[in-house]
Formats: structure tokens, sequence, C-alpha cells
């Protein structure tokens, strides 16, 4: 921050001023946008400072995990190699537990694998239909381009109907400061 935006933010005025303040003259515009950009300054000094807090607690934290998760896959291996040796060892060997947990088999459902392109070919061509969903949605990126908009109610130019669901709220203009 340069000592120009600092002296700004030295001299801000009091609660009591701001509640009287109001901006008159060209001077005052000037010294209201100069204020304005000290304030995004030391923002973004702060965001810049606290960023490089937060990536430095972040690459720790990443190490850290990661020692954990190298130990985690450790002890979770010679826990997978004990249980399949107890597998072969007896076919209807289920699970060891002890207070701290419990290892064992679980038997998993089959996994389907879809191409909906070719399922949807095949489901027409031996006329299941019943098996197939269709999703009907209002084409809105079209509707704005073809519709008549009055009084914010939204008219199909071809039939002149109203067309209910749907209205257009105005939007005031709105200011904006660039620095």
């Amino acid at each position: 921050m340069n000592a120009l935006h600092l002296h700004e933010l030295e001299e801000m005025p009091e609660q009591e001023e701001r509640e009287r303040f109001r901006i008159e003259t060209i001077d005052q515009v000037n010294w209201a946008l100069r204020k304005l950009s000290a304030i995004e300054t030391k923002r973004t000094e702060i965001e810049q400072l606290a960023q490089a807090e937060i990536e430095r607690i972040q690459a720790w934290k990443e190490t850290e995990l990661k020692k954990l998760q190298d130990d985690a896959w450790f002890f979770s291996d010679l826990l997978h190699d004990y249980a399949f040796r107890q597998r072969e060892k007896d076919p209807n060997w289920k699970k060891a537990s002890t207070p701290y947990g419990v290892v064992k088999f679980k038997k998993l459902q089959p996994k389907w694998r879809y191409d909906d392109e070719k399922l949807l070919e095949s489901l027409k061509s031996v006329g299941r239909t019943d098996l197939i969903r269709v999703k009907e949605e209002p084409n809105k990126a079209e509707l704005k381009k073809v519709a008549v908009v009055q009084n914010g109610k939204v008219i199909d130019p071809e039939t002149g109907a109203p067309l209910d669901g749907v209205y257009v709220e105005e939007q005031s203009d709105t200011v904006v400061i660039d620095l």
C-alpha cells in the first residue's frame, strides 16, 4: 500500500460526520473515489495476505494428511492380506472382530453399466417404450427470442395469447463505480 492510500485511510470521517455528509461537487466525488480506491487497495492487500497464509496452512495440512493416508493404506493392506489368507484356509471364513473394529467380506450387488444411446435404440426396436422416460421442459432461450412483453406479461406473437407461468420484472438502472 502506497503512502497516498495510507493517508486516505487515516483521514476517514467519523460516524457523526458520515450521517450528515452529502456529495455536492466534483471535488467531493474525487475525494470519495480516492477513499474507495484506498479501501480497495487495503482490501486486496488483506486478501493476498490471507490467501498466502491459507495456502501455507493448506500445504501443511496436505503433507500431514498424506503421511496419515500412507499409514492407513499400509495397515489396510495388512488387513486385506490377512482376510484373504483366512478365506484360503477356510472358504466359510466371514469376519474377525475386535474392540477396535471388524474385518469382513461383504457381498456386493452387480453393477449395471449403460450405453444410453444403444439402450434407447434397443428398447424402441423391441417396442418397450414404457421403459423410456421423456423429459419435457420449456425452451426458455427460444421463448425469450420470440415472445412479446407487454406490461410484464409474456405474449405469444403467433396467437396473441398471454402465457401463464412466466412474467417479466423490469429492473431499474444501477450505479456502477469503476476504480
